[in-house]
């Protein structure tokens, strides 16, 4: 097969109420008699697919929920949305294993956004782009904006800069992130899928649109705040300088196993927290104590090369967060050496530090 079909994706219609799918899961039964998304509205969500009125738009979030669609006969194999529902031999949609799991969670209201976000990562591909290029030290910058205006946003990487959520054509949109890490974009979940049904990539493949050479980009910055504000939500974003959103990766490996979802390039399969304790132990003194400056240049230089604020900023925002963050106190201080370097927040009292860690 030369070219998988990728719809618009649409999640959520508000970004910020990332319980609307946990609630139409719910009253969607587990073997529905629908063979459609308008069927399932019209027969288990109330909704009149009859009439042509406006309204009906927002039920254009229900295209989120299903997964794919394969025509054998054409060979036209077209990503959908999430895969919370999926089509059975006989034609009828069903909510899948996934579904299920998220469901109840929601119902026991444990861990739903976290599974909520996994599933996001699994399978639809312009969110693992984007979370591709963010784990592999890429970063927003944000131009003064917020999440409401993500079409502001731009994202580097590598030495480029691709602006993700604009329709400009001119610049290094969405589609071109589809093109350059078009494998991470999809990922083993469909990759699983299509094995399942014999469909065999070729080398040269690439997403297309549902009716155009590429994937439309209509509304794009709408739906996309969706993901993006449900991943803030968590706390997988850091403001690392004005204007510069980071990926909190302590954050995102506690949540998930990015490391089986994702592909790494820059990232060290070591987590920065187990790093750091294996470098405190190391390098402190009889009584534990231990430069912080010295140490915190050697976890910037392996974990954050793209950093460009000089490492005095480092040391404050990467000290300054961690205690907020719960990850380690200061458990006592005192000064140092001039071979010590500056001191936590330019303190000469703060040059030695004893970490005491939470996690």
């Amino acid at each position: 097969m030369k070219q998988i079909k990728l719809s618009i994706e649409r999640f959520w219609i508000e970004p910020g109420n990332f319980e609307r799918w946990c609630e139409l899961l719910s009253r969607i039964p587990e073997k529905t008699e629908a063979r459609s998304i308008k069927e399932i509205a019209k027969l288990y969500l109330g909704k009149d697919v009859e009439e042509k009125d406006k309204k009906l738009d927002r039920s254009k979030e229900l295209f989120g929920l299903h997964g794919y669609e394969y025509a054998k006969h054409s060979r036209n194999f077209e990503i959908k949305g999430v895969h919370f529902l999926t089509r059975t031999d006989d034609g009828y949609l069903i909510r899948t294993e996934e579904a299920n799991e998220f469901v109840a969670a929601y119902q026991q209201q444990h861990g739903w956004e976290v599974l909520l976000a996994k599933q996001l990562l699994r399978y639809s591909p312009r969110t693992r782009v984007i979370m591709h290029v963010l784990l592999n030290d890429g970063y927003f910058e944000t131009n003064g904006q917020s999440l409401e205006q993500l079409s502001k946003w731009a994202l580097r990487f590598d030495g480029a800069i691709y602006h993700p959520f604009s329709r400009n054509p001119d610049l290094n949109d969405m589609n071109l992130l589809l093109h350059e890490f078009k494998n991470e974009a999809l990922g083993k979940d469909w990759r699983h899928i299509l094995a399942g049904e014999e469909v065999e990539l070729a080398e040269d493949w690439e997403f297309a649109g549902s009716s155009g050479k590429e994937p439309a980009k209509t509304n794009l910055s709408s739906f996309m705040r969706a993901p993006m504000q449900l991943f803030a939500y968590l706390d997988w974003f850091v403001e690392a300088d004005v204007g510069i959103v980071i990926l909190n990766k302590e954050k995102v490996l506690e949540h998930i196993d990015s490391h089986s979802l994702f592909s790494f390039t820059n990232v060290q399969s070591i987590s920065e927290i187990e790093w750091l304790k294996k470098k405190v132990d190391e390098e402190q003194d009889g009584r534990g104590f231990v430069a912080i400056e010295p140490l915190l240049r050697k976890l910037m230089e392996r974990f954050y090369p793209t950093w460009e604020q000089g490492l005095a900023r480092f040391v404050d925002y990467y000290m300054t967060k961690g205690i907020r963050e719960g990850l380690f106190y200061i458990a006592d201080y005192e000064s140092g050496q001039p071979r010590h370097g500056r001191g936590y927040l330019g303190k000469r009292e703060y040059q030695l530090l004893k970490l005491e860690f939470q996690r």
